[in-house]
């Protein structure tokens, strides 16, 4: 009985914190970075500002979830990437094209998360534990490639390393300008010159 109580509550405690996601988001939408604060959020997501304290017991612990909770799905997914049957290099460039939709799609919650010299320094630890995740998953995925054939035996730390630099840079940089790139283009050109370099293709 006892385990049925807590499970119930672990499932109640991660909607209210579905629900103050979402909230965050919304906020940040329509306020901006400035805007972000702990009775906004409480009155978007329709709870006490107690009750918001009982999940986050500040505003620093709230942005940490906020990044946490965005860059899950991107997660989720160069791990299902991982496990699939898929060739390397359509590993890569499905990971590519994932991360600049999610980005497209998530722009005013990214640009908070990229753009903010505040928030930049609250996420340093977290962002580092990120990235070095994703250097792992790469790295492996590399070494798929070296198997098949597709890539040269090279250092595959390194390499991952490189090819996740591309591309953070890149989502940094359109961040930073504003711009919007097509999501399909911005791909194959990142993929088409870490796999086939600047020499001319024969």
């Amino acid at each position: 009985m006892n385990r049925l109580v807590e499970r119930r509550k672990d499932m109640l405690a991660s909607m209210m914190k579905d629900g103050i996601y979402e909230a965050a988001v919304q906020v940040l939408t329509e306020h901006g970075a400035e805007g972000l604060t702990m009775d906004r959020v409480a009155e978007t997501a329709g709870v006490a500002k107690g009750s918001l304290y009982n999940y986050f017991h500040n505003k620093r612990d709230l942005i940490l979830f906020i990044h946490e909770k965005t860059v899950e799905p991107a997660k989720a997914f160069t791990r299902q990437m991982q496990e699939s049957s898929l060739p390397a290099v359509e590993k890569l460039a499905a990971l590519v094209r994932m991360w600049l939709e999610y980005f497209s799609k998530n722009r005013g919650v990214c640009d908070f998360l990229f753009n903010d010299p505040r928030i930049q320094e609250m996420l340093s630890e977290s962002k580092i534990n990120s990235r070095l995740q994703g250097i792992e998953d790469l790295k492996v995925i590399f070494e798929q490639g070296i198997q098949e054939g597709e890539f040269r035996p090279l250092d595959t730390r390194r390499a991952a390393e490189i090819f996740l630099g591309a591309v953070i840079i890149t989502l940094e940089h359109q961040s930073m300008l504003g711009e919007e790139r097509p999501v399909e283009e911005s791909a194959e050109v990142l993929v088409d010159l870490f796999v086939k370099g600047l020499q001319p293709h024969n």
